[in-house]
């Protein structure tokens, strides 16, 4: 069993949304997270960058009050998508918004960087990095991410190519942190399946 932080621990179902570009907004963020599984979206779909902060604001306080009607049934956590390439010139703005509203989880995505884990870090933050092979993945641990999101064949948006039964098995030998996989996956079974093969999250 892996080693979870807390945002982790208990959810409700094994599942994290993909931050899909340009389709996910606060609406489903907030939907998913109610239903039980993480909601994400990419920072990048809030355009101008100013709507970020109002996007931040409009989540945290519908699961605030989601949480206080229904102290049973806590929504699970959200987050937020980091593109860490250079060509992206919102990165510290953006960062500084997820700090400021203390974003429970943040997905990085094109480059693992020390200095947005830390600004994670900083509030208690979790940090899952998107990777798309062993090599990836050691050097995304070594910068301090908490845990890694295998993007398997099938996934969308980036170039994952590999197996995920050999993608898992090759980070299973070394990591012991939180997994997730992506690649194609959208029922239950296949949800199953990806714990079957070692990852905690779909």
């Amino acid at each position: 069993m892996s080693k979870l932080p807390p945002a982790l621990a208990n959810l409700p179902f094994p599942v994290i949304g993909s931050p899909l570009f340009i389709i996910s907004n606060p609406k489903l963020v907030i939907a998913q997270c109610i239903a039980g599984v993480v909601g994400s979206m990419p920072a990048l779909n809030a355009r101008p960058a100013e709507q970020l902060e109002e996007w931040l604001i409009e989540i945290t306080e519908a699961l605030e009050a989601h949480n206080k009607a229904h102290p049973d049934r806590p929504a699970a956590p959200y987050a937020i998508n980091q593109i860490v390439h250079k060509s992206n010139d919102r990165l510290e703005h953006d960062m500084a918004m997820c700090v400021k509203y203390k974003v429970p989880i943040i997905i990085t995505s094109l480059g693992a960087r020390e200095d947005i884990n830390a600004a994670a870090h900083s509030y208690g933050g979790v940090v899952l990095h998107d990777i798309i092979n062993n090599k990836h993945a050691h050097k995304a641990i070594e910068k301090g991410a908490d845990g890694l999101i295998a993007v398997a064949a099938g996934a969308g948006g980036h170039a994952g190519v590999k197996s995920p039964f050999a993608l898992i098995q090759e980070i299973r030998q070394w990591f012991d942190g939180p997994v997730a996989l992506s690649g194609a996956i959208s029922t239950g079974d296949a949800v199953l399946a990806a714990q079957a093969m070692g990852a905690d999250f779909a």
